[in-house]
C-alpha cells in the first residue's frame, strides 16, 4: 500500500515536471510536506480542456454519489479492481490525476521499521491516482484523490506486498488524457512494466509521529536486523 510519502518539490525539479508535463500553470513554489499522511492535502497534476495544472485535493477519495465523508479515509485503490467497482470506475475512467513526489514510506511488517523508498536514479516519482468531487449538505465542495497500488516489485517486496502504481515517460501521457475512456487502453498500464528502478533505506521511527514533518524523515539510519523473537 501507500500510507505516507514525500511531497517537497523546489525549484528545479518543479520546473522540470512543468517542462516535461506541459503544465499550463507555472509556479515557483508548491505546498510541502515531508511526512504526507491521509486527510492531509497533496498536490496531485490534472488535465481539462486540454490544459494541465496543478490542483490540490484531499488525500481520501471521497465518491461523488456518498451521502458523507466515510469514516476511513480511501487513501489506495487496488488496480486489480478499479474498473470493476462502482466507487472507482467513473473517476478512472474520467478522472484520473498524477501525485507527484519525492518517495515513499514504508514499514517492514515484521517489526514496524520504517523505510523511505525512491528512485535509484533520482528525480521524482509519479503515482498514478483518480479523483472526485464531492458536495456537502452545506453547498461546500471538497476535491479529493486515491492512490493506485499494484503487487509490490522485487524491490519492495523485502518489506510489503503492495506499493503505488509507477508511471514513466509514456503512461504518464496516456494517463492524463481525459478523452481516453476505454478500459482496453488504460487497462494494460495497471500492469506494465514501468522500467523505474527504486530503491530504500531505513530511516527512525520519529516519522512515525505526524507533527514530525521536516527533513529528518528522510534520514538514513543505521541498518536495522529484524529482531528475532526468543522464547
Amino acid at each position: 500500500m501507500c500510507g505516507r510519502f514525500a511531497q517537497v518539490i523546489v525549484h528545479d525539479e518543479l520546473k522540470k515536471m512543468q517542462d516535461e508535463l506541459k503544465l499550463i500553470s507555472q509556479s515557483e513554489q508548491m505546498m510541502l510536506s515531508f511526512n504526507v499522511a491521509p486527510t492531509h492535502p497533496v498536490s496531485a497534476i490534472v488535465a481539462k480542456d486540454d490544459i494541465r495544472y496543478l490542483g490540490f485535493f484531499r488525500w481520501g477519495l471521497i465518491p461523488s454519489w456518498m451521502k458523507e465523508i466515510p469514516k476511513t479515509a480511501m487513501i489506495n485503490i487496488r488496480s486489480e479492481t478499479i474498473s470493476e467497482k462502482p466507487s472507482f470506475k467513473v473517476s478512472f475512467m474520467r478522472r484520473r490525476c498524477i501525485v507527484p513526489a519525492n518517495g515513499f514510506y514504508e514499514w517492514r511488517k515484521q517489526d514496524k521499521q520504517p523505510y523511505y523508498l525512491h528512485a535509484a536514479e533520482g528525480g521524482l516519482l509519479y503515482m498514478a491516482g483518480i479523483y472526485d468531487v464531492w458536495e456537502s449538505p452545506d453547498g461546500s465542495y471538497i476535491t479529493s484523490l486515491g492512490i493506485i497500488t499494484t503487487p509490490a516489485d522485487s524491490t519492495v517486496e523485502e518489506i510489503h506486498e503492495r506499493m503505488p502504481l509507477l508511471l514513466n515517460t509514456n503512461t504518464r501521457n496516456v494517463w492524463l488524457d481525459y478523452r481516453i475512456q476505454d478500459v482496453a487502453t488504460l487497462s494494460p498500464i495497471l500492469e506494465a512494466e514501468t522500467g523505474i528502478l527504486l530503491t530504500m533505506y531505513p530511516i527512525s521511527k520519529r516519522v512515525n509521529t505526524l507533527s514530525n514533518n521536516d527533513a529528518e524523515c528522510l534520514q538514513e539510519i543505521a541498518s536495522v536486523a529484524l529482531q528475532q523473537s526468543i522464547f
